[in-house]
């Protein structure tokens, strides 16, 4: 255990099923926030998958990174499309999976951590829940996404995993949603009865970089971040921008990709206003958020959070975005809010940020960088709840 002066720092082993430079969404990046944040007042360990034949060893920015080979047929990591007998494989093995469950008990014999702070257990199995009691570990998780009630899209499966996880369940001593209605909707799903509660919203602190300040009204560049999928709602948002005349909205990028893009490159082929520009890297992402006018948030699907809201609020950009899920929880201006697949809303809001004067914009662009600061700093809540478990245990 490393000593800070003369005491010795708690170990924190924090699970997720990736870690940078493996990135597959907003989870691999909130969980390297908070392991860097972290690192400071305890010896942080990560434990990962990856695609490596071997156990992996390694430190990055100060964390010490273990990645375990992904012992099953495919990953996500992997460029490949399986059909729905191997997705249901993948996930009978993901949950009773033997070899990969030895591995992981070794590992925390070896670390001995205080907590085991899991987060997305894909890849890693929840059985890692009952392995830290057996250790005599503390177990608080983090509630990321639905994983652990719908699984895949086949009702029946999903009972039996959840009522799986549901049971092993019970070993977690502490639960963190990462918004209010995630976590509300695992309680109302019974899962984590005997586990303490609390609500964290994700640590955001990537820099800002200076915008330019209206000078005057002119044509809104609007932008979309995010999987191109129908459950994100980007053609809800392309169908209500190529409505709204180019006198107002002259430019629209669409930053991501997935698996409808070549069709929604060749459904709007038309518009020359939209710009396709795939998955930028994370600098080059947070520099299109500062240089568009207003950034929109389409979901049709309880988003558990929303991190680009407030990415893009640290660049000093509105956002307009649906009422579903933990959305409406971070917004920061209730009148952006609409109702998903209600078009003539969006283009309205939109318009309405059009209509505001140069000073007025400037003034809001400027509220929304200084809201987005409250969320820079969530990890203390984190080392708070850490330590507050810590001491009643000992």
């Amino acid at each position: 255990m490393e000593k800070e002066g003369n005491i010795m720092k708690k170990k924190i082993l924090i699970v997720n099923s990736f870690y940078t430079p493996d990135i597959v969404g907003g989870a691999e990046i909130s969980t390297q926030v908070l392991a860097e944040s972290l690192n400071q007042q305890f010896e942080v360990y990560i434990l990962t998958s990856s695609n490596n034949k071997d156990i992996i060893y390694e430190e990055i920015n100060g964390v010490q990174v273990i990645r375990i080979p992904n012992r099953n047929i495919y990953s996500a990591l992997d460029n490949y499309a399986p059909n729905t007998v191997e997705k249901l494989y993948w996930h009978f093995n993901n949950t009773f999976n033997k070899k990969q469950k030895k591995a992981i008990n070794q590992i925390i014999q070896e670390i001995r951590p205080d907590i085991i702070h899991t987060q997305n257990l894909n890849g890693i199995g929840t059985y890692i829940w009952k392995l830290g009691k057996v250790n005599n570990t503390l177990i608080m998780h983090t509630l990321r996404d639905y994983q652990l009630i719908h699984p895949t899209k086949i009702g029946l499966i999903n009972k039996l995993i959840a009522s799986i996880n549901k049971k092993r369940a019970k070993h977690v001593d502490v639960v963190v949603g990462i918004s209010r209605y995630i976590l509300d909707e695992f309680v109302s799903n019974d899962f984590f009865n005997c586990a303490s509660r609390k609500v964290i919203h994700n640590t955001i602190n990537n820099k800002t970089v200076e915008k330019n300040l209206k000078k005057e009204k002119g044509p809104l560049k609007v932008s979309y971040f995010g999987r191109l999928e129908t459950e994100k709602g980007i053609e809800f948002f392309l169908d209500s921008m190529c409505n709204v005349e180019e006198n107002k909205v002259g430019e629209i990028l669409v930053v991501g990709t997935g698996s409808i893009a070549d069709q929604l490159i060749e459904k709007y082929s038309q518009d020359s206003r939209i710009k396709f520009l795939g998955k930028l890297p994370f600098e080059e992402a947070q520099e299109k958020m500062s240089y568009v006018d207003v950034v929109v948030v389409p979901s049709l699907w309880p988003e558990p959070f929303g991190r680009v809201v407030i990415e893009s609020y640290r660049q000093g950009t509105p956002v307009v975005a649906t009422n579903v899920g933990g959305i409406p929880e971070i917004i920061y201006n209730k009148e952006l809010i609409i109702n998903p697949n209600d078009k003539k809303s969006m283009r309205e809001k939109v318009e309405l940020i059009y209509n505001l004067g140069a000073e007025e914009y400037n003034q809001l662009s400027k509220d929304c960088l200084e809201y987005s600061l409250k969320y820079s700093r969530t990890h203390e809540d984190y080392i708070s709840l850490y330590r507050k478990i810590l001491a009643e245990d000992e």
